[in-house]
């Protein structure tokens, strides 16, 4: 009897075990990498110096993002900018015409928990330039100029002006585009 009994408790056992693990998965790593591209809204100002001009900016930049995880507690962030002239309004006080374009990429790697990414990540990128656009330079298609265009010493330089990037990740790594914000940074135009 005692047998009988034993070995009733050992297939029960057996059978309980079986079905418990019958639908569990072996843990799933994070996902190793995502891309999100799309454009984000910008607006800001800058100053320069050689026209004595307050530059406003206004328009999109298209934004490449590239969550990897490099292991299960390192994450590398990479961002590729790229600003079409086309998709810039530049308006000054003074008059003169400016056109503004350019591209940049950057990257950060920091420890997170996968449950959490650290939002907003942080990025600044200071390749984009201002042109002056003059007699001596191409007009962009269909410009906005003033009755009496005020045109800038020849020759003025170009400059570089930064944009930071304040982008919103979810737990995957997939780029926001509602929740992040791009900010126009002035940068020294003596180093420009």
């Amino acid at each position: 009897m005692q047998k009988k009994n034993v070995l009733t408790i050992v297939i029960v056992l057996a059978l309980a075990l079986t079905l418990s693990t019958a639908g569990t998965q072996p843990a799933q790593a994070a996902t190793a990498s995502q891309t999100s591209a799309g454009w984000l809204p910008f607006a800001g100002s800058v100053y320069d110096l050689q026209t004595n001009s307050t530059i406003h900016l206004n328009g999109l930049v298209h934004i490449v993002s590239h969550w990897e995880y490099v292991s299960d507690s390192e994450v590398q962030v990479s961002i590729d900018a790229n600003l079409p002239a086309g998709s810039v309004t530049v308006t000054t006080d003074t008059g003169i015409p400016y056109s503004a374009s350019g591209a940049g990429q950057s990257s950060i790697s920091f420890l997170t928990d996968p449950l959490l990414p650290p939002n907003p990540v942080r990025l600044g990128m200071q390749s984009f330039v201002l042109t002056t656009v003059g007699s001596d330079r191409l007009l962009p298609p269909n410009p906005v100029l003033p009755p009496n265009p005020v045109l800038p010493p020849n020759p003025v330089r170009p400059f570089t002006f930064g944009m930071r990037f304040n982008l919103v990740f979810d737990a995957a790594g997939v780029l926001d585009f509602n929740a992040s914000r791009v900010q126009v940074i002035a940068l020294d135009i003596d180093g420009g």
